[in-house]
């Protein structure tokens, strides 16, 4: 299973160089070779300190994962314009704040998903996660309703072959009091 894993990150990585330097001379195809052999045998270390040992990584069921991402792409410009209109309309203000909710995605792989997830989409970005617990800054309360509703989540946890999560109770935690007033 470790070969399988570290056999995939080299072709990766090569189709990657390849793609970057879109030529095939034998000169750049040597430099991609040897590139992504260095690069995967200096990572495969951390990459299993992080996702856990390749043995215990689940099987992803790439259908689910495909719709996943799909799904995902599609969350990312809605997001943005929603950020871009509290930013450019100042009578909608931002109001920032921390979310703090569990998950029972089992496997280190199907979190860090979650968490890159999550900062890829406008608006949230993942502070910390601690084994089940996420902390997920937000620039506005719908900002978070992905989260809210467990559809990220579930999401994931089909693509992972995990139990579906039951929808998160989010601790939404305002980043700062309101502001006074100007006088003037």
């Amino acid at each position: 299973m470790r070969t399988l894993r570290a056999v995939t990150l080299f072709g990766l990585l090569f189709i990657f160089w390849l793609a970057l330097s879109a030529r095939l001379d034998p000169l750049f195809v040597v430099m991609g070779l040897v590139s992504a052999a260095v690069v995967t045998w200096l990572s495969l270390a951390l990459l299993e300190g992080v996702l856990g040992q390749a043995d215990a990584t689940p099987r992803l069921h790439l259908w689910h994962l495909l719709t996943y991402l799909v799904w995902l792409i599609a969350r990312i410009p809605p997001a943005g314009f929603q950020v871009a209109r509290v930013v450019l309309d100042p009578r909608l203000g931002a109001r920032p704040g921390v979310v703090r909710f569990r998950t029972r995605l089992a496997s280190p792989t199907a979190r860090t998903t979650l968490a890159n997830s999550i900062t890829l989409v406008p608006g949230t970005m993942t502070i910390e996660v601690r084994d089940e617990v996420f902390v997920v800054h937000a620039f506005n309360p719908q900002a978070a309703a992905d989260l809210a509703t467990g559809a990220m989540q579930n999401r994931i946890a089909r693509a992972f072959r995990n139990e579906h999560d039951p929808e998160p109770v989010l601790i939404w935690e305002p980043v700062h009091d309101a502001l006074p007033q100007d006088p003037t």
